[in-house]
């Protein structure tokens, strides 16, 4: 470290890598990894779990859950892209065919 560095600088740095190193060892070990992949395998199983409860207490309630609500987002999407669709569809047709003036409707 050089020595122009002021006091409270060269303090923060010393702690730094005096916790900074073993931390980074353990984070690059196996172990970590093994842990980090167990923990989410079982946060995701819990989830599952608590999603299923409150879905069927919801539904016992009558009420929407939250894969009911995905669902019809995913529906009212669906049918917005078509709509729009079929607008895109019409606008086009209108375009090709002529214009037909009042005499030749009478």
């Amino acid at each position: 470290m050089p020595a122009d560095q002021p006091l409270w600088l060269r303090a923060v740095l010393r702690v730094e890598r005096t916790i900074g190193e073993p931390i980074e060892s353990a984070v690059r070990s196996d172990t970590y990894f093994d842990l980090i992949s167990t923990t989410t395998r079982v946060r995701r199983k819990v989830e599952g779990a608590a999603e299923g409860v409150s879905r069927r207490c919801l539904h016992m309630l009558n009420l929407p859950a939250g894969s009911d609500i995905r669902r019809m987002r995913q529906q009212l999407s669906r049918i917005e892209r078509r709509l729009n669709q079929l607008s895109h569809d019409v606008s086009e047709l209108d375009d090709q065919v002529p214009p037909v003036r009042r005499s030749q409707v009478t």
